[in-house]
Formats: C-alpha cells, structure tokens, sequence
C-alpha cells in the first residue's frame, strides 16, 4: 500500500512537470529505511547545456530527491547528442571522455529529458532510457525490491593533498550468475554556469549532479572474485580531485550491474559525501 501511494503521487508529479506542480506526500506515509541492504535506485540522467527540455527533467528529479533522500542516487551525464557543446561564454565544459563512453554503453536516447532508472529495459521501451512519464513507476517498485546485493562505501579524503582513497564491500543476499561489474564514479553538485532551458538561456542555473569522472572503466571493472551468498568482496580505489572541483559538492557513487549485453541491470548503489 506504500509503494502505491508513492507511485500514484510521484506520477502526478512527473507527468505534469512542465507545470512544475510541487511533489508533496503526507507526513508518516514514507519509511523507505536507510543501509546497505536498503534497496537503493540509480537513475543516469543524460542530458547538456543545450538541451532545452532537459532542466524540467532535472527538476523532477531533485524533487524525488528532496523526498527520497539517500535512496535516490542521481547521476548527470552530459553527452546529450548535438546538446552537450558548451557555449562560448560557459565558464565550464561538463563533457568527459568517461561521460561518452558511458552514455554510450547504456544505451541510445531517443528523446529529452531522458533517464535510465537502473538500466532496466522496459517494454515497449527497447533502450535503458526511458521517457520522463515512466520514472516515478519504475522507482516505485525498485524501491519495493529487496536488493540482491549489499554494498558499503567507506572513504578517507585528506583535504590538504586532495587525495581521496575508498573502500567498497560488496555481499551477495541472494544467488548470482552471469557477468557482474563495479562502477565507481565521482559526481559534483550545484555548479552555477550557462543552460538553456526553453527558448531562454539562463546564465546562473545551477547544474546538479553533474559526472566529474569514472575511476572504474567507464563501462565498470569486472567482479573476477566468486560471488557467494553472504561472502563479502572487498575493492579499494583512489584518486586526487582536481583543485577546480568543490569537494564540498562531490560525492561518490559506487553500484554494481550485470555486465552482458543486453542485460546491465543495477543490483544495488550508494552514494557518500566527500566531506562531513
């Protein structure tokens, strides 16, 4: 019954977007829980700073956010074909090579705004990246799902060398085959430059979510070791955050997904601050 009140208000929500109608729910009737053995939903926004269409998107989604908290993990990919150039007076250029490559490797969009919502193809959708109208369905019953996976993240940043070094577990809850792969990625939030949205082009919007770069392969690391029921995995990675990156916006986001095409489902994410 709470899973079904979430979806009917969040699809209100989203498929009256571009009249910015306010997501609110009642006080009491959300308990989702927090923790690793939380079901987590990732969803990969693709979107550019031409993409006139992609900001109503991108409210909705930290709208679902607002709401959702840590169960919500939202990553921003800027590579929007014909969308993601900056302009000439864009003090930033969001566009990575770990963008492309990733976008690519989720699949083709085929409309603005779009979202992948842990890459789940679903028909008549033929590609991980779904209309806007369909988010708020697919995140209500991923969050009503107990995750095959657990997965923890701790990190240690040194604020004076910049370095940033992680460490992540992973538990099977339940029997797995096939191809299973890491990605872990780094995303910063509310970085104020150009964006068109509509026929305007605003030039103080503030870009949330944005991916600063993948430090797994972009399309993830393979998981080589067994992956047996309640046998936990452990990673560890690290990296030195550029000086032009506010650590204070970043966060990490770490998730595990099959690896085999067609099939690159997210089993479970989770997402840490930088800093405290």
């Amino acid at each position: 019954m709470k899973h079904k009140l979430i979806f009917l208000l969040l699809l209100a929500s989203l498929t009256y977007g571009c009249m910015e109608m306010p997501i609110t729910i009642p006080s009491g009737t959300i308990d989702p829980g927090t923790g690793p053995d939380q079901r987590k939903v990732l969803v990969e926004e693709l979107t550019g700073v031409r993409c006139p269409n992609c900001p109503d998107g991108t409210a909705s989604l930290v709208a679902l956010g607002d709401q959702l908290g840590e169960n919500l993990i939202v990553v921003s990919i800027h590579a929007a074909p014909g969308y993601d150039q900056p302009y000439p007076e864009s003090q930033y250029d969001f566009r990575t090579s770990d963008g492309s490559i990733l976008s690519n490797y989720i699949g083709l969009p085929s409309f603005f705004p779009t979202a992948a919502i842990n890459r789940r193809i679903v028909p008549p959708e033929t590609e991980p990246y779904l209309p806007r109208q369909m988010w708020a369905g697919i995140i209500d019953e991923d969050l009503g799902e107990d995750p095959a996976m657990s997965i923890e993240l701790e990190k240690n940043y040194d604020a004076i060398s910049r370095k940033l070094n992680l460490t992540v577990t992973m538990t099977p809850r339940a029997a797995l085959s096939g191809e299973h792969r890491l990605t872990l990625l780094i995303t910063q939030d509310s970085i104020q430059d150009v964006q068109k949205k509509g026929l305007e082009k605003i030039p103080d919007y503030y870009h949330r979510h944005v991916l600063r770069d993948v430090i797994t392969q972009a399309t993830g690391d393979v998981i080589s070791e067994p992956l047996v029921v309640n046998n936990a995995v452990e990673k560890k990675y690290s990296i030195t955050l550029p000086v032009e990156w506010n650590e204070k916006h970043c966060s990490v986001v770490a998730f595990i997904h099959h690896g085999s095409a067609p099939d690159k489902e997210v089993l479970q994410a989770v997402e840490v601050h930088v800093t405290d």
